[in-house]
């Protein structure tokens, strides 16, 4: 899937489907795509789309929830290392700061944790650890 399907992307009218948001004459800088003003790469955003319409088809993904998709979220207290370089859910296109949530991970989230489907966007990393 391509941007150019909508105006806004196809991910952008799913997270609003999912989240409950409300879609912006904006346009596109509203969408997930953006993050901290910082576009994601073409394949990340075709990752980011593919995960809403698997949470769209199926609902919010967690561990062991029958769907064969492991999550693997790790909570802010033993992600310090890489929330430090900025491998962390509040960077993650799909974290929503309004909800303190996650649009694709069904449980709790935290802002400094993070999970192995995160789609961190470029220039928001720092340095390997």
């Amino acid at each position: 899937m391509k941007n150019s399907e909508t105006p806004m992307g196809t991910a952008f009218k799913i997270a609003i489907e999912i989240g409950g948001g409300e879609e912006h004459e904006e346009g596109y800088e509203d969408s997930p795509h953006m993050k901290n003003n910082v576009k994601l790469a073409p394949a990340e955003e075709d990752f980011v789309e593919a995960l809403y319409e698997i949470v769209k088809e199926y609902g919010k993904l967690a561990d062991n929830d029958g769907n064969g998709i492991w999550v693997g979220y790790v909570p802010a207290s033993q992600n310090k290392e890489n929330a430090s370089i900025g491998v962390k859910c509040s960077n993650c296109a799909f974290y929503c700061k309004e909800m303190n949530g996650c649009h694709i991970i069904k449980q709790e989230i935290e802002p400094e944790g993070y999970c192995r489907l995160a789609a961190i966007g470029e220039g928001l990393v720092k340095g390997r650890k």
